[in-house]
């Protein structure tokens, strides 16, 4: 483990104040680096909130809301692969966060919930204050109840004692947990002074100890049960390897959280298998491998041909799975017929028999070397392997062909996705997709290299990916790489006051705004001519004027532009514009598309979908 420091040692006295602590800690995570911090103040975290503006590389961004603002951290932690901070005040403030925050849990998000509280005199009275239930003690008590169960680990600061190594101990919970932490700081512990030594010793580089989940103390009676128990696992799972005529690996989204993507590839290659991604999981491994199988979806799977590729096999290896209605089309797959090894962060499963303490970070690199002695022959000759490729690219080349002379016809969801990934998207782009159409039209689509692909497909929030996409923005910038949404109009109208925080930041996205009048996806399940999926009408051309400053504002006016398309051949044309594609100003791109058109994928998962729900 790198314990080397990432920035330079704190020039701090015996003591700090429990914020200085704090904002040094988030400080050292950013490796020397612009650490944004997301948020909305109030009177209890205002004081806190001095030293982030005071710090030199902490950026507060100061989102429109409190769930905004937790969206933004969740998605700048999936594109950093890092820790986020969030900041609220307590009541109004973590209750308008808890939705993204839950969000995040369920998605397996490393972020710091930081929550100003009132001070502990005032806790401990029976005083009734605002932002409370107007109860006594309970109205302290609930909201950390709440956080109990939404959060991975809570800390509750009542005094100095101890507070420094709570917050080291929720900061490296999160980062090796990949889950928000809750740290509660009173309005009177703001400024009180703790030992700053553990300060001179920075905390584990973050992309060192991503899923390195220590066995409970229970599993393993020593060290050498837990190391018979690793060997054990791994003996086993080479076994059935060796044995297996055509097995495949399926990398999901755990794979991707805790940062064993490039195991996973040598895993492929040890064993030369064929792979599959799934909607969490995509992207976690290059689409241009050799041994790329498709996006296995269960019965959603486009070309039919990936499914039946994917069940063709006699031994899944399934990396970091999270088996989700959406994420496995409604659980309408037959590998869970198969022989099945699933490894995940902190457990190890092997047909019926579950291995708490034996995470995928330590089998893989086991098995790895097991399996280049029993690699399968080249499985990308096998019929069914060719057939699925030839399948996938008559999906994102046949039906351009098919309109080739013919653009002057209305944008079809068939059309447009293989449009924009031939020719469009580019490598290390950064991609999201908004819950519904948007998320099910990516999931055809073969990414270039080294895309990060962003959908929220478990806990499906609608709105999401706007606010996600500030957060993604701020992440991508310092990496050099775009990012571009998609979005549909009903979603857009939950979160689109973000629009102005990214212009008062002079962030740069492509935002696609897929104009169909409407919930589509809900209408696909249930609804279809029902008033309670439409949507009020508004003029997307006039979104980012209006939300820019005014003439005489202190506030910068940055470049930005908005576009409208209503045929194949305007969009046709800004996509081959170099401007469009520099991505050099915030451009809102309005698609007109007819309702109800829909994604293949969607049609079928709200058909399943609809059922699940009678």
């Amino acid at each position: 483990m790198d314990l080397a420091p990432q920035v330079d040692k704190p020039n701090v006295g015996d003591t700090v104040t429990i914020s200085e602590y704090l904002v040094t800690r988030i400080d050292q995570l950013g490796g020397g680096g612009r650490q944004p911090i997301y948020g909305v103040p109030g009177d209890f975290n205002l004081q806190f909130l001095d030293f982030i503006e005071n710090h030199p590389r902490l950026d507060w961004v100061g989102n429109c809301n409190e769930l905004n603002a937790a969206y933004a951290a969740d998605a700048y932690a999936r594109t950093s692969k890092s820790l986020a901070t969030l900041v609220t005040t307590s009541g109004v403030g973590e209750l308008s966060a808890i939705n993204g925050v839950a969000g995040s849990m369920a998605e397996r998000l490393p972020i710091l919930h930081i929550v100003g509280v009132a001070s502990t005199a005032i806790m401990n009275s029976s005083k009734v204050l605002h932002h409370t239930l107007a109860a006594t003690r309970s109205s302290y008590s609930a909201f950390a109840n709440i956080a109990r169960e939404i959060t991975s680990a809570q800390a509750f600061l009542q005094s100095p004692e101890g507070a420094g190594q709570e917050i080291d101990r929720l900061i490296l919970h999160a980062i090796t947990n990949c889950k928000p932490v809750y740290l509660s700081l009173p309005t009177d512990l703001v400024s009180v002074k703790i030992p700053s030594a553990p300060l001179k010793k920075p905390l584990p580089n973050a992309h060192e100890i991503r899923g390195r989940i220590e066995a409970d103390s229970t599993v393993f009676a020593n060290e050498n049960e837990k190391q018979k128990a690793y060997e054990a696992v791994a003996d086993e799972i080479t076994r059935l390897f060796r044995d297996a005529k055509n097995p495949i690996v399926v990398i999901d989204a755990c794979a991707l959280r805790y940062g064993v993507e490039k195991e996973s590839q040598a895993l492929i290659e040890a064993g030369n298998m064929v792979f599959f991604d799934t909607p969490m999981g995509k992207g976690a491994i290059d689409h241009s491998h050799p041994n790329f199988g498709g996006t296995y979806v269960g019965a959603v799977s486009n070309p039919i041909e990936v499914k039946e590729l994917a069940e063709a096999s006699d031994l899944v290896i399934n990396l970091g799975a999270l088996s989700s209605d959406f994420n496995t089309g409604g659980w309408s797959g037959t590998l869970g017929d198969k022989k099945v090894i699933e490894l995940h962060s902190d457990f190890t499963v092997i047909g019926y028999a579950r291995y708490p303490g034996v995470p995928m970070r330590v089998v893989l690199p086991k098995i790895t070397e097991e399996f280049k002695k029993f690699a399968k022959p080249d499985p990308t000759k096998a019929e069914k392997f060719i057939n699925a490729k030839k399948a996938r690219h008559e999906c994102s080349f046949g039906v351009l062909n098919k309109y080739k002379g013919n653009l002057d016809t209305p944008i079809t969801h068939d059309w447009f996705w293989p449009r924009f990934a031939n020719g469009f998207f580019q490598t290390k782009d950064v991609i999201l997709t908004e819950t519904g159409t948007s998320s099910f039209g990516i999931l055809d689509v073969n990414l270039p290299d080294k895309v990060t692909s962003i959908s929220q497909v478990l806990w499906g929030s609608i709105g999401y990916s706007l606010p996600a996409a500030l957060g993604a923005s701020i992440a991508a910038r310092d990496q050099g790489r775009r990012t571009i949404l998609f979005i549909g109009d009903g979603s857009l109208q939950l979160t689109l006051q973000e629009l102005a925080t990214m212009l008062r930041l002079d962030l740069k996205p492509i935002i696609v705004v897929l104009s169909n009048d409407g919930y589509e996806i809900e209408r696909k399940i249930h609804g279809e001519t029902a008033k309670y999926n439409d949507i009020s009408h508004i003029d997307h051309q006039l979104l980012l004027q209006a939300l820019s400053p005014p003439e005489g504002s202190k506030q910068k006016r940055v470049e930005h532009q908005s576009l409208q398309v209503k045929n194949k051949a305007e969009l046709d044309r800004v996509l081959n514009d170099k401007d469009f594609a520099s991505a050099s100003k915030l451009t809102l791109l309005e698609v007109v598309m007819p309702r109800n058109d829909s994604p293949h994928g969607l049609l079928l998962q709200a058909e399943m979908s609809a059922k699940i729900n009678a």
